[in-house]
């Protein structure tokens, strides 16, 4: 099993908004939140630190975009403290909210798995302290702990499979709608009209 050191990771974007001051502070805190989060559950304390030692920090304004639907993953990020909304484009051209994230959800997580596009648009709905995992840093660290990363890997791809359910049974029920209606619309067709 590899040991991770601790080693100050530097990122210009976001160690120039952060400032890496107090790393031991923020590194205490960020475990504190992961501890709560789901992919992270069955995770020792030892662990989690590895996990806080390859995450940046930031803090986003209010209406601040943190990603953009379209633009290439890179990785996950998790809301320390903030709320931020999820949004998509649809094919008139107007913008949807899905969903309203709080402190303590995550986002993104496909991103560590993959780099295909971003599927939406997260912006921060009030200032927003936000963490970030990255993909390079993740797998330098599936490297050096196998055994970690698998945890981790198999408890995100049960989150995966949940949110998959959960799709497939809201479009079951659109789909139930949409036949409904269209019996509905084919019973008033056949209908006789009156006639003056």
């Amino acid at each position: 099993m590899g040991i991770i050191l601790e080693t100050e990771y530097y990122d210009g974007i976001w160690d120039s908004i952060v400032g890496r001051t107090d790393r031991k502070q923020v590194e205490r805190d960020i475990v504190d939140v992961l501890k709560r989060i789901q992919i992270f559950d069955g995770l020792s304390n030892r662990e989690l630190r590895n996990f806080a030692r390859i995450s940046y920090q930031r803090t986003y304004a209010e209406n601040e975009t943190i990603v953009i639907e379209g633009q290439d993953s890179a990785g996950m990020y998790v809301i320390l403290d903030g709320t931020v909304k999820v949004t998509r484009k649809v094919e008139d051209g107007t913008t949807i909210t899905l969903k309203t994230l709080e402190d303590g959800t995550f986002f993104g997580d496909v991103g560590l798995l993959d780099n295909a596009p971003r599927t939406a648009t997260v912006t921060a709905i009030r200032s927003s302290r936000i963490i970030g995992f990255f993909r390079p840093e993740l797998l330098t660290l599936i490297e050096s702990d196998p055994k970690l990363a698998s945890k981790v890997i198999f408890v995100l791809a049960k989150v995966l499979a949940s949110r998959l359910r959960f799709t497939n049974q809201e479009l079951q029920k659109a789909q139930f709608e949409n036949d409904r209606l269209r019996n509905l619309t084919q019973k008033t067709d056949k209908q006789p009209r009156d006639q003056n």
